[in-house]
Order: structure tokens, then C-alpha cells, then sequence
């Protein structure tokens, strides 16, 4: 057994154990116990041209989602990840290492002839499909990407609207008891992400100085949030409500009360958006929060913090979209 094919085969086996053991050295210790039984023994690579597109999907496209688990990934974009593949796979009559440009191209074709998806979509598959392969090129299984020479599939952003004070006021109003009132401050006052918020437990809220600590926000990464005096309000009504003495945040109504998940959560909000026939979402309550900072003078570093943006480029497609304090400073220099 080379070296090489032994470190290969320790590496696709660490990426597949972290998806169950989170412990670095737990880890470490099992890994080690492998070292010390694999030297009686040899391990070798199958040959590439008996992996079909069935194994692909079993064991690339599993060690594809590992690496992604480990790189923080959050688990909606795993699951995305895992969708889209296993769907290209099972459509592919070819192994993988004979896919052309040109493959994947009628596998587009015919998803959104299918489908009728929109052309948004058509490009995220594209995007996931590209990353696969490249993944597979720096791996070391394939010395080119087919999906290079696949062309971007251009579509026109729908611009974002946030609500406005007064939209915001019917969607308060619009709510039927104090736990969905108290989700709506909550989901517009921090401007936290609905599957931080399903996250959340009790012992996060401080109402002390009205800041929540987001454990694990995207990409592993804990920040600080706050909420205003009307959440607050709202919140202590809710939790005073409670019989369940559960330590989730938000629970379900029925016991045994199980704290709500991101579905959950934004079910409750599809509920008051068809009451209030406002197009309401949770991203719509985080996209007013970052519009509401930015026309208040907040800077886009802060807004950047509160938001939990790796990059200030990503908070800054909200000041782009808003013209609103663009048309106000002009005034205010120029008029």
C-alpha cells in the first residue's frame, strides 16, 4: 500500500466521521486507533472505471457534503446540496469521469423543460454542479471540470422590498395571540436569521440590556444581537404564558411542546401573511431591520455585526437597494 493511497483514504474517512463526532479530539483518538490497526493490513483505490453514477452519489457526492459539514456549511445549503446532486446522478447514465459540458447542459435543458423552474434556480443548480466538479478536480478524482465551460444562466433579480412602518404596523396587528406577536418583534427588532431564531433557548435572552446570544449563526459563528422595548414586552408576555417550563425560546402550543424549527417558525408568518394579504416572510422582518438601520444612520460596519455578515459586500446589497438615504444625503448636500 503507497503512502499516497493510505493518506487519500484517511482523509475521505475524517471527513465522513466528523459528520458524527464533533469532538476534535475524540476525533483525533479514533483516528489514531485506525493508524495503529490499518498497519497489519492494505488499502486500495478501486479503479476509476468501475464507479458508475450509482457510486457517485453513494460515496463522492457523501464525502462532497462531509467536506461542506466541516467547511461550517449550514445544514439548509447541505440539504440543497444533497438534493440537486442525487438528482443529477440518478439522471446521468454515465460515470462520472466521462460527463462532458455538454451532458450537463441537457441535463439543464430538460430539469427546466420539466420543472418549468425559474432561471434563478436554473443557475443555483449550475452553481452546485460547478463546485461538485471542481471538488473532484482538487481531489484528485478527475484532472478537468466539465462545468467550467457551462455557461452562467443570467436572470434578473427581483428587487427587495422592505415593508414599510405602516405595513409593519397591519402584520403587528395581524397577529392572533402574544406568541406570534411576540415572533414578529423579535424576527424584526434583532433582524436575526429564522433559523438562528428556532436555535434559540431562554437562557440566551437577557433582558437586562435586551441582547441575545446567538450561539451558532452562519458559518459557526456566535455574535451578539439586541431587541427593542416593544419585544421585550411582547417576549415577557409570551414566556409568562408558558406552562410548559421547557427552555426553548419558541414552543409549540400542543405538549409536549417541543421548541418550534425553522418550518415552524416561518409557518406561523405564512399564516399572518395571508391574513393580512401583505407578502410577509421572516427574510422580509431581517430585510426591514437592515433598511430601518440604514436610513437611521447606522454605519455598515455595525449593521454588518448585527446581521452576522462575513463580508461588508453582503450588507451592502441593502444600502445598493434602498435609494432612500442615497435621495436624503443629495438633499442634504446639495439642495
Amino acid at each position: 500500500m503507497s503512502e499516497n493511497t493510505y493518506e487519500r483514504f484517511r482523509t475521505v474517512l475524517s471527513l465522513n466521521l466528523c459528520t458524527v463526532i464533533q469532538d476534535p479530539e475524540t476525533l483525533q483518538n479514533v483516528l489514531n486507533m485506525v493508524d495503529i490497526t490499518m498497519a497489519d493490513y492494505d488499502v486500495v483505490k478501486k479503479p476509476l472505471e468501475i464507479i458508475t453514477a450509482e457510486t457517485v452519489t453513494k460515496d463522492l457526492v457523501k464525502c462532497f457534503i462531509a467536506s461542506k459539514a466541516v467547511a461550517n456549511c449550514s445544514q439548509g445549503t447541505l440539504k440543497q446540496y444533497r438534493y440537486k446532486l442525487e438528482h443529477f446522478c440518478a439522471n446521468m447514465t454515465k460515470a462520472y469521469q466521462d460527463i462532458t459540458a455538454n451532458d450537463i447542459r441537457t441535463y439543464l435543458f430538460r430539469f427546466r423543460a420539466e420543472r418549468h423552474a425559474s432561471d434563478s434556480y436554473m443557475d443555483s443548480i449550475r452553481l452546485t454542479l460547478n463546485n461538485f466538479f471542481q471538488w473532484l478536480v482538487d481531489n484528485d478524482y478527475l484532472t478537468r471540470n466539465p462545468c467550467a465551460k457551462v455557461e452562467q444562466i443570467h436572470f434578473k433579480a427581483k428587487p427587495r422590498e422592505p415593508l414599510t412602518a405602516l405595513q409593519l404596523e397591519i402584520v403587528r396587528s395581524g397577529t392572533r395571540d402574544i406568541r406570534e406577536k411576540a415572533l414578529v418583534d423579535f424576527l424584526f427588532s434583532t433582524g436575526c436569521r429564522v433559523s438562528e431564531c428556532a436555535d434559540l433557548r431562554r437562557q440566551d435572552i437577557n433582558f437586562d440590556d435586551r441582547s441575545v446570544f446567538i450561539r451558532c449563526g452562519k458559518g459557526g459563528k456566535s455574535r451578539t444581537v439586541y431587541f427593542n422595548a416593544e419585544s421585550e414586552l411582547s417576549l415577557k408576555q409570551y414566556l409568562a404564558t408558558r406552562k410548559d417550563g421547557g427552555d426553548g425560546l419558541f414552543v409549540s402550543v400542543k405538549a409536549p411542546h417541543v421548541p418550534l424549527g425553522k418550518a415552524g417558525l416561518e409557518g406561523i408568518i405564512r399564516k399572518i401573511s395571508r391574513r393580512t394579504d401583505l407578502h410577509v416572510f421572516p427574510h422580509r422582518l431581517r430585510h426591514t431591520f437592515a433598511t430601518m438601520g440604514l436610513r437611521g444612520g447606522m454605519s455598515i460596519e455595525h449593521l454588518q455585526q448585527l446581521l452576522g455578515h462575513a463580508s461588508p459586500d453582503t450588507t451592502l446589497i441593502y444600502a445598493k437597494e434602498d435609494q432612500t438615504r442615497v435621495r436624503m444625503e443629495h438633499r442634504r448636500v446639495y439642495t
